[in-house]
């Protein structure tokens, strides 16, 4: 589009901004006006047509191989497909362009979407042409490939627009956290547990840092607090004029009413949620109990909260003490609440293969609250699983990659509550599915590479037929190579004092791990997996899985460190954020790893200003090298550090710098992910080390809320 006719559509934005997007009849505008309008209106058949392209392009890529293998009378068929693939795939991008001059989108999501469309558009006329004049050339098929991959990232990044970037790959965590019970109404955090998933479910397709429409995102506190383009949607001084409550009890047929027609509505009940939460000033760290909810609204958000938990919901158990689960994870059980203050717990015994029935043993002080149990990859066995019954309310098990066999299942038949249960890669066979009948509440089981049989599953869904049951894909696939799943690691510890085992397992029984320690890119000529590795220094691990007629996996690293020394003391210059404060200091010398989810109280967190610890070793010793653990989620403001300074000191009061280091900084919203930091110098006599971990401060540019105080997360500090 010429850059006049651009200026002109910003130019009618900025007149309307006040009435955002109001719709007049063409006639009796001016030229000008009538241009604007017809451009907005021409970008939104973009959502009329943007399917046709997938299905007719897709189509005609299902038809060529059929031509090629058993229906070659088909041929016709796919060139009458391609063009209409062609059309409506050129049809598509000219009208998303449009649709993208309105704004309101990631700008990073966006161009990735718009390139994506254009070449998607630029190889079907190719590929229309190609298949009129040369369809036998050699180049042909890859082409055709090529069109239909393009066709699908378009698609991916389109999705993500318009419904969050973690759209496709949301993980299993993240579900889980999702569908954890509110055990107790009064003690849920109004915001967190209540008003937040409500704003998620009816608003965020719309108002999230990947489509910002007005300019207004609706899932932080700040966000909320900020507005959109069109000022506040919260009035502190006057709650019931706040623009969020105005427009939610507009008429359903007016065009401000949110959400807007067409869309999922707000019930009976989260509006008056809505209502009484705005209304009593937003509370955002509140809970239920420390607010005057009426009694109505308590009890209805109390019955849907028992709707949706299952069958957990009719259960009233009392949250194990912090005392006991330290006690537990101090013996080697890796045992967590779902959520804060919930009652129920999950346990973590994947990878481990020194499991014995004794450590399961040790559950049944808190068997009634345990309703998660990960075995994956696991040494349990059949005689081991006899433990469940000390676990009467578990609700999801995962048994992947053991030796458990149908004799293991026979254990299982108690379990009232179970809904999941992941049985891929074992033993299992049609008896074993036979004894499931028994469980009730029954939703899920995974069978992919077990000996069940179709007639197998066919008698068990006969029996229940509201179970889900997943085989998998267990042939090869008619498009070709697939890329391969990469190698998992087995090994939960990434710190060590003397040596560590490191497993690796590969999601397909016939691909070959290789890896390397050297920093390295695993390729054809790195050393092959076989057995444990055992390190007895700090080191990066890099892995991949290769196969013949398979796409090479994605490369996975991990990160293993050597501690040395553990410090008897450590003191903070600025206290972190109350909301992130963990145990204190020794949550950053007690050699506990963070993990993913930085909600989970060991993780320390700074907003607006960088995280600086000085750790005292109790007497002058060797000092070396100074490793730190950060995490990032830029979605949610939080990046790894842009560098690190080190100095020590052998009396507390003169320091000398040792190390300064700048790491770059995310130009992109990415994937949450964790990450080691390692320093190393010239060994020094040092009591004490001082460490500053810098923050980025501020929301880079690119960023949705560019130049608000951004985060900066900390879970160990050691020294070498």
């Amino acid at each position: 589009m010429p850059n006049t006719m651009r200026s002109l559509f910003w130019s009618r934005r900025k007149a309307c901004k006040p009435q955002k997007f109001r719709q007049v009849s063409i006639f009796g505008q001016t030229s000008e006006k009538r241009i604007t309008t017809m451009l907005q209106f021409l970008g939104r058949l973009h959502i009329l047509v943007l399917h046709l392209p997938i299905g007719f392009l897709l189509l005609a890529f299902l038809m060529e191989l059929a031509v090629r293998r058993t229906a070659p009378a088909l041929r016709p068929a796919v060139g009458f497909a391609l063009f209409w693939g062609m059309a409506s795939a050129v049809l598509a991008a000219g009208f998303g362009y449009l649709l993208s001059l309105g704004g309101s989108y990631d700008e990073t999501l966006l161009g990735w979407h718009k390139w994506l469309g254009f070449s998607t558009a630029a190889l079907a006329v190719a590929l229309y042409f190609f298949h009129k004049k040369n369809n036998a050339s050699k180049f042909y098929l890859p082409l055709f490939g090529a069109t239909v991959l393009t066709l699908v990232a378009t698609g991916h990044f389109g999705g993500s627009l318009t419904h969050g970037s973690d759209f496709l790959f949301a993980d299993e965590k993240s579900d889980s956290a999702k569908a954890a019970p509110i055990a107790n109404i009064d003690s849920a955090l109004v915001f967190a547990d209540l008003v937040l998933p409500v704003l998620k479910d009816k608003c965020g397709g719309c108002h999230n840092p990947t489509k910002r429409k007005g300019e207004l995102v609706v899932l932080t506190k700040e966000d909320l607090l900020k507005g959109g383009e069109n000022g506040p949607v919260l009035l502190p001084d006057k709650p019931a004029e706040s623009p969020l409550l105005k427009n939610i009890h507009l008429p359903l047929e007016d065009k401000y009413h949110m959400p807007p027609k067409g869309k999922k509505q707000l019930t009976d009940h989260e509006k008056q949620l809505l209502d009484w939460w705005v209304k009593a000033g937003a509370p955002f760290e509140k809970t239920v109990a420390e607010n005057a909810m009426p009694e109505a609204l308590r009890n209805a958000l109390r019955a849907k909260a028992q709707e949706s938990a299952g069958p957990l919901a009719a259960l009233h158990l009392s949250p194990v003490s912090d005392s006991k689960l330290k006690k537990l994870r101090s013996e080697g059980i890796e045992v967590y609440p779902l959520a804060t203050d919930s009652p129920f717990l999950q346990v973590l015994f994947s990878g481990k293969k020194n499991l014995t029935a004794e450590s399961l043993k040790k559950l049944k002080s808190v068997g009634e609250n345990v309703v998660q149990l990960n075995l994956s990859g696991s040494n349990v066995d059949d005689a081991m699983l006899a433990t469940v019954k000390d676990l009467p309310h578990l609700n999801r098990l995962h048994l992947e990659q053991t030796a458990v066999t149908d004799k293991g299942l026979a254990h299982l038949t108690q379990l009232q509550f179970l809904e999941y249960l992941n049985l891929y890669q074992t033993q299992v066979t049609d008896a074993g599915l036979e004894q499931l009948k028994t469980l009730p509440n029954l939703r899920s089981v995974y069978l992919w590479q077990t000996s069940v049989t179709n007639e197998g599953i066919a008698k068990f869904a006969s029996f229940k037929p509201g179970v889900f049951i997943d085989r998998g894909i267990e042939n090869d696939s008619m498009f070709g190579e697939v890329t391969l799943k990469p190698p998992v690691f087995k090994t939960s510890k990434e710190l060590f004092s003397d040596t560590l085992h490191v497993v690796l397992e590969s999601g397909f029984a016939k691909a070959k791990i290789r890896y390397t320690t050297d920093g390295r890119e695993p390729d054809s000529t790195s050393i092959v997996y076989e057995k444990t590795l055992v390190l007895d220094a700090s080191g990066e691990v890099k892995a991949r899985a290769f196969m013949p007629g398979w796409t090479t996996s994605i490369v996975v690293s991990k990160s293993f460190v050597k501690v040395r020394y553990q410090a008897v003391a450590l003191s903070l210059a600025r206290q972190p954020n109350p909301r992130y404060k963990g145990e204190g200091e020794k949550t950053l010398i007690d050699f506990q790893k963070g993990g993913e989810n930085f909600r989970n109280g060991k993780w320390l967190g700074w907003q607006g200003g960088d995280c600086v610890a000085t750790l005292d070793f109790g007497k002058v010793t060797d000092v070396s090298g100074v490793t730190v653990g950060g995490i990032e989620d830029t979605g949610g403001w939080i990046f790894f550090p842009k560098g690190m300074r080190i100095s020590t000191s052998a009396d507390g009061k003169n320091f000398k710098k040792a190390k300064e280091a700048k790491y770059p900084v995310a130009s992109a919203i990415a994937k949450p992910s964790t990450k080691i930091f390692s320093e190393s110098f010239k060994s020094v006599q040092a009591r004490y080390v001082k460490v500053e971990v810098l923050s980025v401060l501020k929301n880079p540019k690119w960023h949705p809320s560019a130049g608000e105080p951004c985060w900066v997360f900390v879970d160990e500090i050691m020294v070498e």
